[in-house]
């Protein structure tokens, strides 16, 4: 090792002037900042403040943003629902005796069936005429 470093002392001593120099130079203060033509102010909380910033989307816009057609297709059906039930509750408002009158019959149909299929001579009959 010594006889490493005898032979090629110049060497290293040149590369270790030019290591601290590089590493002086670094700490040293940047000189055009020391330039007195120059007015370098410090920046202000102002300064900042006018620096328009990008709008943030909240969660209910990133989402509506993803599920745009999704969405869309929802709101569709639920128009065309909304419609359809519209139509059903006028119908059944100029309807509603006479469909009041269908339920009451085919209630009294279950219920008619219902007893008599708990008889053997009941469930022979439903099965003949029922």
């Amino acid at each position: 090792m010594r006889a490493y470093y005898e032979s090629h002392k110049e060497q290293i001593q040149a590369q270790q002037r030019a290591y601290y120099k590089k590493r002086k130079a670094e700490k040293q203060a940047n000189p055009w900042l020391l330039d007195t033509r120059v007015d370098y102010k410090t920046p202000t909380r102002e300064d900042f403040q006018a620096i328009p910033k990008e709008r943030e989307l909240t969660y209910s816009q990133k989402y509506y943003a993803e599920n745009k057609e999704r969405i869309k297709e929802q709101q569709r059906i639920s128009r065309a629902k909304k419609k359809k039930n519209e139509k059903q509750r006028a119908y059944y408002a100029a309807n509603k005796e006479h469909l009041r009158e269908l339920s009451r019959k085919s209630y009294a149909k279950r219920q008619r069936e219902k007893k008599l299929s708990k008889t053997f001579l009941g469930r022979l009959y439903l099965k003949v005429f029922g």
